[in-house]
This record gives structure tokens, sequence and C-alpha cells, in this order.
């Protein structure tokens, strides 16, 4: 199994106060062993990241909580700090990881009587670099899109319709919400051995917030960012947060699934590390957001030179795929590494 050599600067800092207090629930709950050539002790670092750490010492990094063992003997026992020490120890024969506080220097605020670390805990994963390759796509009922508001016109003499401009927006608006996404009709995913639909995809082009209201279902609406060139009939749904969230640790899922991939962004034929695809299981199936799923490869089958028989060969693993967003039968995933471009047809399933 590959795992993504340096994950830092890839997702968002997140609290680990509660996940490091937290077991993990997942399909794999024995037979947790550490690398041989962990270390026995390891100095966090600036930059550090809780992934990071994780893979210096597990094949499996989302089961750090597994040998993680808090000290009840330091002040906030459930955060790291650059210079603490990591200390690798076995507990009845199994490993855990205990902490020593390392030395932090420390400013006093004055009149206040209270100290403050100028250091900051490190996070589970960072997220910012990542962001970029995270969809915000949706995936909706067609009647719900149907039924949106949606971009009538140019407010100005602008040809095009993108970022700094403002256009008039008209619609059936049910409340007073202000901000909202600019949508676009993707792909129609269909289960294609039982027909069974799947889900309308919605894509992202951009922001938008009303400015003012003209009466009659129509305003007039500033358009905050686009990634392409806005269009009269462009549907708004109101802004969303974050698919991830602020407190989540890598998992694995809870039971035994497997699906495959049914969709790449920007209809391109291969996705590469980084890259969101799209797959055929959601939350009917138990899969939730922040689950580890393997991607693996068929292999076509060969024939046995002796027998003169075709002779069936396993799945080859071929990288890891972080879910960030789930719906009822399709989710949107964030592959964290490959060994190969995967493609649709690639199956994915717990690993």
């Amino acid at each position: 199994m590959m795992i993504a050599p340096r994950l830092k600067s890839l997702l968002q800092i997140c609290a680990i106060g509660v996940l490091l207090s937290s077991p993990l629930t997942g399909a794999h709950a024995q037979n947790l062993t550490v690398f041989s050539d962990s270390p026995e002790a390891y100095v966090v670092k600036e930059g550090d990241t809780l992934w990071d750490i994780a893979s210096l010492f597990l094949d499996e990094p989302w089961r750090w909580p597994e040998i993680w063992q808090k000290n009840p003997a330091v002040q906030d026992p459930d955060l790291i700090y650059p210079g603490d020490v990591l200390n690798l120890v076995y507990v009845d024969g199994s490993p855990r990881i205990v902490m020593d506080r390392g030395s932090r220097q420390v400013v006093r605020l004055s009149p206040q009587v209270r100290e403050s670390p100028l250091l900051s805990p490190i996070p589970v994963i960072a997220r910012q670099a990542l962001r970029g390759f995270l969809a915000e796509n949706r995936i909706i009922e067609k009647a719900d899109y149907d039924n949106a508001p949606y971009i009538l016109a140019s407010a100005t003499d602008n040809l095009i319709m993108g970022a700094g401009h403002e256009a008039y927006v008209r619609g059936d608006w049910t409340s007073n919400v202000k901000n909202y996404e600019v949508f676009r009709l993707g792909a129609a995913y269909v289960d294609e051995e039982s027909d069974e639909f799947l889900g309308q995809e919605a894509i992202n082009l951009g922001e938008i917030t009303i400015v003012a209201d003209e009466g009659d279902g129509l305003k007039r609406a500033l358009i905050v960012s686009s990634k392409e060139e806005l269009k009269a009939g462009d549907r708004l749904l109101p802004r969303e947060t974050s698919p991830l969230d602020p407190s989540f640790f890598p998992s694995t899922p809870s039971g035994t699934m497997q699906g495959q991939i049914v969709g790449l962004l920007d209809n391109e034929s291969k996705a590469a590390q980084f890259e969101s695809i799209v797959i055929d299981i959601g939350a009917r199936d138990g899969l939730r957001v922040g689950d580890i799923l393997s991607i693996e490869r068929a292999v076509p089958p060969v024939r046995d030179p002796i027998s003169n028989k075709p002779v069936a060969l396993p799945a080859t693993e071929i990288g890891l795929v972080l879910t960030y967003r789930t719906f009822e039968k399709l989710s949107y995933g964030v592959i964290l590494s490959l060994t190969q471009p995967s493609a649709k047809g690639d199956v994915v399933s717990a690993p």
C-alpha cells in the first residue's frame, strides 16, 4: 500500500483534541503493528501534521488513535506542539505512543495574568493546498434544480458575466438567503448493471451575493467569484459550508463495502493524485465523510500454459481515496495516493 509521503499542506487545519481522545471504529480492530524501523522517539517539528507523524509509525496512518495514549502528567495532553517528544512504548505487548511535553517559549500578556505559547498545536492534516482540488459540485434532485432561481441577464453592458460583474437573477425566493452558489447541470449517473438512477450532478461555477431586491421576483446580484463565464439560465442554490468537518480524522468505514469509480471531473479519462472522483457508494451504504477507501485495478485473466484454461488474477491495489462529501447513493473523494493513474471502473473498497 502506498501512502502519500507528505500530506502536510494538503487538508485543512483541524482541532485534534477530540480526535486523539476518541477510539477509532472501523473495519480493522485487530493486528495493529508498527513499522520495524519506526523511531523509538520522535521530536515534533514545525510544519509537521499528525498524518505525517502517523505515517512514520503505521502503514495505515488512519489507525493512529489506536496507538495514542494520553499522558495525564502534562498540560493539555490531547494537543501536540513542535518540540514535543513522542515515545514508542509497548503496553502488554501492544504498541503505544506516549508524549512528553517539550520546552516551549511562552509570553506573558499584561496586564492579564496569563501565559500563551508562541507555537500552535500541530494540525491533524493541513488542508490549504488541497482546497483547490476539492470539488464543490453537488448531487441534487433534478426537480430542485429546475425550480431554483436563475441568472436572467447581465446588469451592465458587459458581454461576459464573471467575477466583479452584476447580474439580474429571478425566481421564487423562499427565504432571505443572500449568498448563493451558481450551478449548471453535469452528468446524470446510472448504475450500469441494475439501471438504477444514482443521482444528478450539478457543477459549481461560482458564487454570488444578492445586493438589491427589484421586486416581483427580480433581484440584482454581485458575482463574487466565477470559475468560467456565467450564462443566463445558470441556477442558484444557497451557499453551503465546507463538506469537511474541521474535527475530522481519516478513518476506515464501519463495515464492509465495495463500489467503483463512476465519474471523473472535467471529462478527463484518467485521474491523478489529489484529483477528485465520483464513486457509487453513499450514505445508504454507511459511507461517511473522512472514510478512507482503497482503489483497486482489475487484472485481466491469463491462460494457464499447462492446463490451457483461463485463470482469474486478484485485483491490484493502486491507491487510496479520502471521502469528503457523501450523498444518498454517490460520494466525492479525493485521491491521496496512486501508483498509476486511476480511471472509471476502478474498484473502491474498505482497506
